[in-house]
């Protein structure tokens, strides 16, 4: 009997051709790789006291949009979009002090929290959420302390605080956290849209609903730049807006106030009890211009504790995508 292998290949070549098309993501006319940098500093905020409560951030990301499924991208098949994000973060946390000695004079424990965040983020037409797991060391191993003391030194010329050495205990912190954006008006030049945030961790367990307004030009919730989305834009894209939002925080623990939750050892330098809601809104400018983002954000919220009971920074980022 005579084999024809003709057919027999053909139908092979298309199978993988599906195959390979079904674990492959659709290409846009969008860069697949982003390059942030940002600070958070109350030093930027005006009328208001600085050095106190979450005193100065730094962070720096890599962000990509993989061009076939991976393990993480196939969890939600209806998704029109996904992409990973890796970043780094270093937080700093004091109490009130007084500018001339340095001394604290309010009850704020000193903390440092030093941590890595994996991420994943799922776009659909009119929302997208996001899933990420925090993983880094609380304490005087964070490095927090000594980055502050040789900023003061080094570079800003103000008064080194006193009182680093009495920083909360060193621990292993992570953090668990899934977030969720929906548009709920569009029109034009402006639109609303809301959001709920999740997280779970010895580091800080919470929840915060958060509703924000835009005005001016800008994209869709799911590629715009005050929402890290903005790798998705296209490759000569352009937006100009501000945004505003308020929210309400509800908290369940705060290790850079309290410590290790998990913990049975008291400790005089940690706190056994915070204000388990607090309010929080901010306002920002925002613009984007081919590869280039940045946006600058004012922060206010009221404190977790009565002797801070209000606090301001400001937020500065800048992507790069290529």
């Amino acid at each position: 009997m005579k084999f024809n292998l003709l057919p027999f290949l053909l139908l092979l070549l298309v199978n993988i051709q599906l195959a390979d098309a079904q674990d492959t993501i659709p290409t846009h006319d969008h860069y697949y790789h982003q390059l942030n940098v940002g600070t958070d500093n109350d030093f930027f905020a005006i009328l208001t006291n600085k050095d106190r409560s979450y005193t100065f951030g730094v962070n720096a990301a890599y962000r990509f949009v993989p061009k076939k499924e991976n393990f993480l991208t196939k969890i939600f098949s209806e998704k029109t979009h996904a992409f990973h994000d890796l970043s780094l973060h270093l937080e700093a946390y004091t109490p009130n002090y007084d500018f001339e000695t340095g001394i604290p004079t309010g009850e704020r424990p000193f903390a440092g929290w030093t941590y890595a965040t994996l991420a994943t983020r799922y776009i659909y037409e009119n929302s997208f959420f996001t899933l990420k797991t925090d993983l880094g060391v609380l304490g005087e191993i964070s490095k927090a302390g000594a980055v502050q003391d040789w900023f003061h030194q080094n570079v800003s010329g103000d008064t080194v605080l006193q009182g680093w050495e009495n920083q909360i205990p060193n621990m292993l912190g992570v953090n668990v956290k899934a977030n969720y954006y929906r548009s709920i008006i569009r029109n034009g030049w402006h639109d609303f849209f809301g959001s709920a945030e999740v997280s779970v961790g010895n580091v800080r367990s919470y929840v915060i609903p958060q509703l924000y307004m835009r005005l001016g030009r800008f994209y869709d919730i799911g590629r715009t730049t005050s929402l890290n989305n903005s790798i998705l834009q296209p490759k000569d894209a352009v937006e100009y807006f501000l945004q505003a939002s308020i929210g309400f925080k509800m908290i369940a623990n705060d290790a850079t106030l309290q410590g290790n939750i998990f913990s049975d050892n008291n400790d005089n330098r940690t706190l056994e009890h915070i204000d388990h809601s607090t309010f929080h809104a901010n306002l920002g400018g925002y613009v984007a211009y081919h590869r280039f983002n940045f946006g600058m954000v004012y922060h206010f919220n009221s404190g977790e504790i009565d002797s801070i009971k209000t606090h301001s920074y400001v937020s500065v980022n800048l992507d790069y995508k290529f």
